[in-house]
């Protein structure tokens, strides 16, 4: 994916007009990154906004005895790291390379006053930010009221979106919510045995969605 396409196709930043996209890449700058490198920590900086060109980015934060919740994923064509590039505190959370990246960066020094030359933007960011802290409510309240099985269906559902395909570990899916490999390891093999999903090396493939809807209901 080029630079160009990564903010032509954002809900946000794709409905700039071609100059407005050049000024904004004008202050851009390319990261490439192997798997397993950092992105950030915990408590840095907030300097700027990071969109993903190339591979997967794992945003998490981890207990002092290092048990690690994983709280988004993000892959070609997302953009994270916006709160602390609004607010200019550290970073909320850790991001980490799962898979070898090439990450856009733009400068809260740059963003910063582009947003503020255009509202309609600053107000399109606001509702991005709103929609990830009602997903990180939605969260926190899946893990006081449902079982494992009904919180690993809607994350599933979540990932997996309007592919049906999910590229991921069973120990990173286990780490989204918080509970043992072992754990989501039985509860996939149950479903695979009733034909809900198919396994296979770093991927979980739907293929009962209203099956898994239903247990994402508690059904």
């Amino acid at each position: 994916m080029t630079p160009e396409a990564l903010l032509a196709q954002h809900h946000l930043l794709g409905t700039l007009d071609d100059a407005d996209r050049e000024a904004l890449l004008a202050h851009a700058r390319l990261r490439r990154l192997p798997a397993g490198a950092s992105v950030f920590r915990r408590g840095d900086a907030g300097d700027g906004l990071y969109g993903v060109l190339q591979g997967r980015v794992t945003v998490s934060v981890e207990s002092e005895e290092g048990k690690e919740l994983i709280l988004n994923m993000f892959g070609p064509g997302a953009f994270f790291g916006e709160i602390a590039l609004l607010d200019g505190g550290g970073r909320t959370a850790s991001a980490s390379v799962r898979e070898e990246a090439a990450l856009l960066f733009i400068g809260r020094t740059a963003f910063l006053p582009f947003l503020e030359s255009r509202p309609k933007v600053a107000a399109r960011m606001i509702a991005l930010l709103c929609e990830r802290l009602r997903r990180t409510t939605q969260q926190m309240e899946d893990s006081i009221f449902l079982d494992v099985s009904a919180r690993l269906a809607r994350q599933t559902l979540a990932l997996a979106g309007s592919t049906g395909r999910i590229a991921i570990s069973q120990a990173e899916l286990a780490q989204t919510l918080g509970v043992s490999r072992e754990i989501v390891s039985r509860q996939l093999s149950l479903w695979r045995d009733a034909g809900f999903v198919a396994l296979g090396r770093g991927r979980v493939d739907l293929l009962d969605r209203k099956a898994i809807d239903a247990l994402a209901a508690g059904g």
